[in-house]
């Protein structure tokens, strides 16, 4: 048998998703696609719509169904993702596509370039692709520093995008993840945290394949957009803690090609209204919270609102990072809300002077403050 293709999807534009869809029903190497839907809304209704046509043309299977409620944390993409696992598990496919259904350049490439890998005996193939330097601020500023501290001797630092939700897995593969009860519990946008970690700890075989084009979707206005996935991210990456990764993996990168220029110019986020975001003043609660961080970042913290956000540099996002892997307090309003100021300070401080050098330069200091992180605790590993 070949491949099922899951695309899981929230409130998209009925009319990506629907092409996607039928690029994936049309693909050599696919046997089924399965669409999970998070609720039976717009999109969902225009999807199950659309799916006869779609399997007239194609003459592929096409299944939509809702997310069934596995995971403990917040029902969101991880039940999504969890159920496409079971659903594949219970099929009688070789291997599991997952990708976001948002994806305005999603093409056939997509899957051929994964299954290219997969043919060489990879166990996982990640895609990877460039992105403007101001976005994947979560992957940069939450997810990789947190491995970098936490496993500096493993590859999960060097995984470019941690938090891509479009991946390969083998069934041997997709097996072993379906049964890794820690993966099963984390509902909400942890879930690509874990299953990298997962794959990782488990000793797979990692291909990362480079799609040029980029992956094109909707982008942010302010940072409040992707709010929840800033503090669900942490708290996966910061729940690690304490955990060992023995094993090293063999890990391969398709180089990279040329970055096209409608992403070397797009901004990933509005600056201005994210800069409004900081507030003038804090509640006493949250001065609390700010006092358990580094005496230079609460100071910094508490006048950042005037535009001097500068003082949130690299090295003291480090220390940062540090006390909040030791002191934050998962489902603590004030505790949440502190996660995500200083992240957002954090990115407007990057913003504002490494990205502002030009792209390449910034895709450069990006990776080597990775780098530095692992340096720094490589000896503590």
């Amino acid at each position: 048998m070949g491949s099922l293709v899951v695309f899981p999807f929230k409130t998209e534009r009925p009319d990506v998703v629907l092409k996607n869809v039928q690029i994936a029903a049309h693909h050599e190497s696919v046997d089924r696609v399965l669409c999970v839907g998070s609720d039976p809304e717009t999109t969902f209704r225009a999807v199950e719509e659309a799916i006869p046509a779609i399997v007239s043309k194609t003459a592929t299977p096409v299944d939509l169904v809702l997310q069934d409620r596995i995971g403990t944390k917040r029902a969101g993409k991880g039940d999504a993702m969890n159920t496409g696992l079971r659903h594949f598990v219970d099929s009688d496919c070789d291997r599991l596509h997952f990708y976001d259904a948002d994806i305005t350049s999603f093409d056939d490439t997509w899957i051929t370039k994964a299954e290219t890998s997969a043919d060489l005996g990879y166990d996982m193939v990640r895609h990877y692709f460039p992105r403007s330097a101001t976005d994947g601020m979560v992957t940069w500023m939450i997810t990789r520093p947190g491995f970098a501290i936490l496993f500096p001797n493993s590859e999960l630092p060097c995984i470019h995008q941690p938090l891509g939700g479009e991946l390969v897995l083998s069934r041997e593969a997709a097996e072993t993840i379906t049964a890794d009860s820690t993966v099963a519990r984390q509902s909400d946008w942890g879930i690509d945290t874990l299953i990298t970690f997962s794959a990782v700890q488990h000793g797979m075989s990692i291909s990362e394949v480079y799609i040029p084009q980029g992956k094109l979707h909707k982008l942010y206005g302010q940072l409040t957009d992707i709010r929840r996935m800033v503090i669900e991210c942490f708290s996966a990456v910061q729940a690690l803690r304490g955990q060992v990764l023995e094993r090293r993996i063999t890990h391969d990168v398709q180089p990279a090609e040329s970055v096209p220029t409608s992403i070397t110019k797009k901004t990933g986020y509005d600056f201005e209204a994210t800069m409004r975001l900081i507030p003038k003043t804090f509640t006493f609660s949250q001065l609390d919270v700010l006092a358990a961080l580094p005496a230079p970042a609460m100071e910094g913290m508490l006048s950042a609102h005037t535009g001097n956000v500068s003082f949130l540099n690299e090295s003291l996002w480090h220390y940062v990072y540090l006390a909040l892997l030791d002191n934050y307090i998962e489902g603590d309003e004030d505790w949440e809300e502190v996660l995500f100021l200083v992240w957002v300070v954090r990115v407007l401080a990057y913003t504002a002077h490494e990205a502002g050098a030009g792209y390449d330069s910034a895709l450069r200091y990006l990776e080597g403050t990775i780098h530095r992180y692992r340096e720094r605790h490589v000896s503590d590993a």
